[in-house]
């Protein structure tokens, strides 16, 4: 299929990642499992009571495993195969829509993509290939007429496309988190602001990641927006409390959440729900979220982790109230053993959380939030309250904990379990972050001016997209042609590098990725997960290595 082809796409059935280690327990549930994986439900029902992919949540930092206990109500039906039609994910396509004023920059633009593409893990001047291409690439970033929201526009308009590939039904997640670009060694870059120390020099980021509910598949960047700290502001946090809300850096939060609801008009018949950790737990959300809703304009839905303990009308306080909530159900999830850093009254201590199985309990209530005194129209919002919580830690152990706040309807477990795992989809825009920063070493980018330094950062944002899009479609559309995403020299390369004869080249996209993540370290052992993506970006740069040696050779 030619790589422009985008209508011909086919529909691929895909399973949901994660799902395959599942079956037993499915099966011990009553799901309907033949042949080592999930029957699709009969004239468009399944049993009741039946687990299905719908309720397993994959995640990047806890393995969860649903077992049904204590059930206050029935689960009920859901998707037991999750539908999308992809289409060729060209590193071209993804600026097919760029207007930059000139045709000859679009074409430069789309050639300077293509470069770093090839290699995301080398600088910006050893992906171009002579000088004229360095001073052409190095010209274009210095261009006025280039901008990052330019940039970020035209892979937005190939999200949307890919967007539309879902099941109609399907609602996005308009995933949003907050990092640091670390530029302290770079000390001839000009606009740069302290970060969380006076003495690291760099930029803030706010990300806005689309991505489906059902599957997690991270569908491309909305937005972005970059900025710079001013140093006589830093540890004047007191004083930038009694600031208005619209001058604090915290109104980002809400920003992003007028992005989403500019995303929910556009996509009137499709549901928006924005996903955030606890810093985006701001009660102008919340009032606008009910103020638009009131009024009938279109807005996002939202779930946000609680950082505060609110008032509740007519009294009592969230976190306790909540822990009185009615018992929906209970499950388990298998927690790995992992060095995390804890932040504790700004400062932080390093913790060892350990492996173990956790029993975690799920409440959920209808809450009435009252709003601070500073909060403009509403002072009160009717929100739903979702608890998450551990029931026997281990010594030592701080208990997994979760105050969920959501717009969505809460009234049995399979709503709240929705909740729940929409929420951790967030941990999407964190492997996002790490791929930007260690797999496309942005922060390692040598150019002076602060506009020049964020255009670059731009581009790496869709090429560090694409990788964690990669190594998500490569587990749940497995038969996916490998074209759609590598050169037929990288095919070869791949197949030459193992000596596989020409019958057995990959041929499918989970075939080949495996391959790749081979080169990059992965064992491929018979229990091993997927390849992360990790070995993703190591294997891609050996593999353009070995492709550059074989062209030089004359075997390509």
């Amino acid at each position: 299929m030619p790589m422009g082809t985008r209508s011909q796409a086919p529909a691929w059935e895909c399973s949901i990642p994660g799902g395959s280690s599942l079956l037993p327990d499915l099966q011990k549930h009553g799901a309907p499992v033949r042949n080592g994986r999930l029957e699709p439900p009969r004239q468009g029902r399944s049993r009741a009571g039946a687990l299905t992919c719908g309720h397993i949540l994959p995640t990047g930092f806890l393995n969860f495993r649903l077992v049904l206990n204590s059930l206050s109500s029935s689960i009920g039906c859901c998707r037991h195969f999750w539908r999308f039609s992809p289409v060729p994910c060209n590193i071209r396509d993804e600026f097919a829509t760029i207007d930059l004023g000139d045709q000859r920059r679009d074409e430069r633009l789309l050639h300077l993509a293509a470069r770093l593409t090839e290699d995301p893990t080398r600088s910006v001047r050893a992906s171009f290939k002579g000088e004229a291409e360095i001073k052409a690439g190095f010209r274009l970033l210095h261009n006025e007429h280039l901008s990052m929201e330019q940039i970020l526009g035209a892979h937005r308009q190939a999200a949307l496309l890919r967007a539309s590939k879902l099941d109609p039904d399907e609602a996005l997640l308009f995933i949003q988190d907050t990092t640091e670009l670390d530029f302290t060694t770079h000390k001839a870059l000009q606009g740069a602001g302290p970060l969380s120390d006076l003495s690291l020099r760099g930029f803030h980021v706010q990300n806005h990641l689309l991505a489906s509910e059902v599957s997690g598949l991270a569908l491309g960047l909305c937005s972005a927006k970059a900025w710079a700290r001013e140093d006589e502001h830093y540890g004047k946090a007191k004083k930038r409390n009694r600031r208005p809300l619209e001058q604090k850096e915290s109104f980002r939060w809400v920003e992003g959440y007028e992005e989403a609801c500019k995303l929910a008009a556009e996509l009137a018949s499709r549901q928006i729900i924005m996903v955030a950790d606890r810093e985006c737990d701001i009660f102008a959300i919340y009032g606008q979220w009910s103020q638009s809703r009131e009024a009938g304009k279109p807005c996002a839905d939202f779930i946000v982790r609680a950082m505060h303990d609110r008032n509740l009308s007519p009294d009592g306080s969230l976190f306790e109230t909540l822990k009185e909530a009615p018992l929906l159900g209970t499950y388990e999830v298998e927690v790995d053993q992992k060095r995390q850093r804890i932040k504790v009254k700004g400062n932080s201590r390093s913790h060892v959380r350990m492996a173990r199985t956790a029993k975690l309990e799920v409440r959920s209530l209808e809450v009435n939030l009252i709003g601070p005194q500073y909060a403009k129209g509403l002072k009160s919002v009717k929100v739903s309250a979702v608890l998450v919580e551990e029931t026997h830690p281990p010594e030592g152990q701080s208990p997994i904990r979760w105050f969920l706040l959501t717009s969505l309807r809460v009234e049995n477990f399979q709503q709240a379990m929705r909740v729940v795992r929409c929420y951790t989809r967030r941990w999407l825009v964190e492997d996002f972050h790490r791929i930007l920063k260690s797999g496309c070493r942005v922060e390692a980018i040598r150019l002076r001016e602060s506009a020049a330094m964020l255009r670059a950062v731009a581009l790496y944002m869709v090429i560090a997209w694409r990788i964690l899009y990669l190594r998500d479609l490569s587990r749940t559309c497995p038969q996916v042609p490998a074209s759609w995403f590598f050169t037929e020299a990288e095919q070869r390369a791949a197949a030459l590098i193992f000596r596989l004869p020409q019958s057995k080249y990959p041929s499918t996209l989970k075939e080949l990725c495996i391959l790749v993540a081979k080169i990059g370290g992965y064992a491929a052992r018979k229990n091993d997960p997927p390849p992360g993506a990790e070995c993703m970006w190591r294997g891609m740069e050996k593999l353009r290595c070995y492709v550059e040696m074989g062209e030089a050779l004359g075997a390509f």
